[in-house]
């Protein structure tokens, strides 16, 4: 009977493949090597190369892509693939954490952000102590916002006022309007009492 299957040794590892899943990639060195031509009886065949990394190929070579843990580099995985001729593309080989690495920067963004909505509050608050005549309700402050040059590039002025906002309310004022004039590096704020709506 006609064996299904080759043993492979990868550097100390054994390893059962399938034969329909090595003729699928039909130029490999797996598939040449396990050919009849090269391998005439049933014994293992020994490749001496990583024998751990050797797992990554096989997942290729069965779903066509390939999703590695952050402990294993890629260029490693990629070379391995090289070495056995295995038809690939590298678009399709990447880290399981590469969704959640862009989730956890999108988070701290957002948190930096917030941050320095806090700290326009306090330049708010300051400027506002600074130069305490009020007309109304309302104060109309102008400062040079320097330090928060990218929050006003990187957000919408609606998501700028909210957030700093936040942290207004609690001393019993908010912003109505802002404005961002960044030729001049100025930011106008019109501050509103909260008690007097």
């Amino acid at each position: 009977m006609k064996a299904s299957t080759i043993l492979f040794n990868i550097g100390g590892h054994p390893y059962r493949v399938s034969k329909s899943l090595l003729e699928s990639q039909p130029n490999s060195m797996l598939t040449r090597i396990a050919s009849k031509e090269w391998h005439t009886d049933e014994s293992e065949i020994f490749i001496d190369r990583n024998g751990s990394r050797f797992q990554y190929v096989l997942d290729y070579l069965r779903d066509g892509r390939v999703i590695l843990p952050v402990s294993e580099c890629k260029e490693t995985v990629v070379y391995e693939l090289e070495y056995y001729n295995i038809d690939f593309d590298e678009d399709y080989i990447r880290h399981s954490s590469q969704g959640q690495a862009a989730d956890g920067m999108k988070i701290i963004q957002n948190t930096i952000l917030k941050w320095r909505c806090a700290d326009l509050a306090a330049d708010c608050i300051q400027a506002a102590w600074d130069d305490a005549k009020w007309r109304g309700d309302k104060k109309y402050i102008s400062f040079e916002p320097h330090r928060f040059k990218d929050t006003f590039y990187n957000m919408k002025e609606k998501d700028i006022m909210k957030l700093t906002n936040d942290h207004l309310i609690a001393l019993g004022v908010k912003i109505t309007s802002m404005e961002f004039d960044m030729t001049n590096e100025m930011c106008r704020v019109t501050l509103q009492l909260i008690d007097s709506e």
